[in-house]
């Protein structure tokens, strides 16, 4: 009967999952990059210009406060204006809405130099709807961005997992061993071309642990093939039976070393003795 393997759970879940965290954190970069942070100094911003235009306007007019004030809301004009303005949509001081913000800076603008009551009621309740969402808003640091790079870089690794575990997915279907030959992504032997397998680091008890999961069977022309059962699941069963095969007194067909028979034969010399 022929052994076949398939890309081991312990591999593919570990990949699969790596390649989700690095497209999420990525794209979780690129959200905070283009959006969350832009948002983030744009309410910023307006809370300076709605705190420095509620201050100002409970000030008399022409004073320090309302020039001061009224520069501001000038300056918030042209950046707004240069900004896509488009249909105006949801409440005046949403972020979205470009056209109402820049109604509300008109509105204030024509409160502090005018010094009219009814315009100032209305600045004054535009104001307070403003900082009731913007008041707390801290404006983003200056490693904010350069930190979203961090995470923005890790979506190529996202798609990097994702093509290995294709790749090793497609690999894991090439290993077969029948009555006649290996078949391996580096090649196919007949059995009588594999004159020997290595067994030197399979389930050694020192060393590197991730090459205890490898054996490499040896063909006549003196190539080793790698066999790794860390990656490959049921590449034990081929190992094992290369290693059966070659060291029957050594390695059973499951590639396990043969105890009960060793500890079988030190009795026996036991007895005798």
């Amino acid at each position: 009967m022929a052994i076949t393997t398939k890309l081991s759970t312990r591999y593919w879940l570990k990949t699969i999952i790596m390649a989700v965290v690095c497209v999420v954190l990525g794209l979780w970069g690129i959200w905070d990059y283009v959006v969350a942070i832009p948002q983030q100094e744009e309410a910023a911003t307006r809370a300076v210009v709605l705190k420095a235009v509620n201050g100002a306007l409970g000030t008399e007019k022409g004073s320090s406060l309302r020039s001061d004030a009224s520069v501001l809301v000038d300056l918030s004009l042209e950046y707004a204006a240069r900004n896509p303005v488009g249909e105006p949509s949801g409440d005046q001081m949403d972020l979205g809405n470009t056209a109402g913000w820049i109604t509300s800076l008109e509105l204030f603008q024509s409160a502090l130099s005018s010094g009219n009551f009814e315009l100032q009621a209305q600045s004054v309740t535009l104001i307070n709807d403003g900082l009731n969402q913007y008041g707390s808003v801290t404006p983003p640091s200056k490693y904010d961005r350069p930190m979203q790079w961090a995470f923005i870089l890790c979506l190529p690794f996202g798609f990097y997992y994702f093509w290995a575990y294709g790749k090793m997915s497609a690999k894991a279907k090439t290993y077969r061993l029948d009555e006649e030959a290996l078949t391996t992504p580096e090649g196919a032997w007949t059995l009588e071309e594999i004159v020997d397998i290595d067994m030197s680091r399979w389930i050694a008890p020192t060393g590197n642990a991730r090459e205890t999961w490898k054996a490499s069977a040896i063909t006549s022309d003196g190539q080793k093939i790698v066999l790794d059962d860390y990656i490959f699941q049921n590449m034990h069963l081929i190992i094992g039976s290369l290693a059966h095969r070659f060291y029957p007194e050594q390695w059973t067909p499951i590639a396990k070393r043969v105890k009960v028979e060793e500890d079988s034969s030190e009795e026996q010399q036991v007895e005798e003795e």
